[in-house]
């Protein structure tokens, strides 16, 4: 095997940070706009059943507070880092906004408890156990312990409630029901993409 040049370490740096650095830009800014314009992009029950359906997807983007907002970069990094061998950024991209949007609606059909919600945290699940199924199919045995340890996080959750110091932290209540609706959004995902990838293996044929 070739040894990497140093314009080809350069250029996986960059494709490394890239996205991280852009969905950074992208959070931070929104967490800088005025309370005016931040309500009009979470997520309240009411205002989306009375058609501002963008709140489906803006909600997962903006935060409670600063830390809510640096833990779930953070989160989102790590994310990337481990499994950008699985996917171009574009389509990480895709998958992630589209795990918004279908963790949004699970919410607002099986949670009808939870009115009002921010922050990434749901959509963070869901590419989690993206992720993890791609590192299983991939036969990487990390895959198996992520997604046993996010399985087992979402049922403790479910089990025991919110981690009250978490919520003082962020200065909200953690949204539980977006943790587990996520994962199961995440799980969703993956069997789309695989039956449309055995459908288009079958046409080859």
């Amino acid at each position: 095997m070739n040894k990497p040049t140093h314009s080809q370490r350069k250029l996986s740096l960059l494709q490394l940070t890239l996205l991280p650095s852009l969905v950074a830009v992208l959070v931070l800014a929104l967490h800088s706009l005025p309370e005016s314009a931040w309500i009009r992009l979470n997520f309240q029950r009411d205002f989306i059943y009375a058609g501002e359906l963008w709140r489906l997807v803006t909600a997962n983007f903006i935060h409670s507070n600063i830390w809510h907002l640096w833990l779930n970069l953070a989160g989102f990094g790590v994310l990337w880092l481990l499994h950008h061998i699985h996917f171009t950024a574009w389509r990480y991209t895709s998958l992630l906004l589209a795990a918004s949007l279908l963790s949004s609606i699970m919410i607002l059909f099986l949670a009808p408890e939870l009115n009002h919600y921010v922050g990434l945290s749901g959509s963070l699940h869901a590419m989690v156990i993206l992720g993890a199924l791609y590192d299983i199919r991939a036969k990487m045995l990390t895959g198996w312990l992520l997604l046993l340890l996010t399985v087992a996080k979402v049922g403790y959750e479910q089990w025991q409630g919110p981690d009250p110091e978490l919520a003082q932290l962020i200065e909200a209540n953690v949204a539980i029901d977006a943790h587990l609706y996520g994962a199961i959004s995440g799980l969703l995902i993956f069997v789309v993409l695989q039956l449309w990838y055995f459908t288009q293996q079958k046409r080859q044929v």
